[in-house]
């Protein structure tokens, strides 16, 4: 089974961004039958949403698993729905500041996860891990990858199964280990959806 995991550069001033040590971290974790290739992508609306549209038309996974830095909060987000909009106080890492944008003018107001999220969540929460089906992305880069993304899969047909997983700050409670191993499970419960 082919999976793609993208996580994103620092942005805002950090140096460190969650999304992309956990998903460097998963990738040295042992992950039998899976063949699995871990991405960054930039902290960009126009860019990131470019690259995840390559990245489907060329390697065409099974899976795509997209995480992100969620601001603020103590849960792991598996993220339900992204919408046509970008609008944000702070620009991205290219000095972007859309308001009230369309991110795509022929794409659909919103697009859905083609992956049962409450399937992810429940799985989480049996292994004691915090996590919950969020209904909103933000309207930040995130969302705008996760609109990309759905929009180049539902567009053109692809078969790939993808969602959108936004991830804790690293704490003492929420470490690159333990993030780590939350995200392997979240990719071995989407392999075993995609496979019913």
């Amino acid at each position: 089974m082919r999976v793609i995991l993208t996580g994103f550069e620092p942005f805002g001033g950090s140096d460190v961004n969650s999304s992309w040590e956990t998903a460097v971290r998963v990738k040295q974790l042992p992950h039998t039958g899976i063949e699995l290739e871990v991405l960054q992508l930039p902290v960009s609306f126009k860019r990131a949403g470019e690259a995840i549209r390559e990245i489907l038309q060329t390697k065409r996974p099974d899976i795509l698993v997209v995480l992100g830095q969620r601001g603020r909060g103590q849960n792991l987000d598996i993220e339900r729905i992204a919408v046509n909009l970008m609008d944000s106080a702070n620009p991205d890492n290219d000095g972007f500041c859309p308001q009230e944008q369309r991110i795509a003018d022929d794409g659909d107001s919103a697009y859905f996860s083609n992956i049962p999220v409450k399937i992810l969540r429940d799985a989480l929460l049996s292994r004691g891990m915090p996590a919950k089906v969020s209904n909103s992305a933000g309207l930040y880069v995130c969302n705008s990858t996760y609109y990309n993304a759905l929009d180049e899969i539902y567009k053109y047909s692809l078969q790939v199964k993808a969602v959108f997983v936004h991830l804790p700050k690293l704490d003492d409670k929420f470490t690159v280990d333990i993030l780590a191993d939350s995200v392997l499970s979240i990719i071995e419960n989407c392999i075993n959806v995609t496979k019913r």
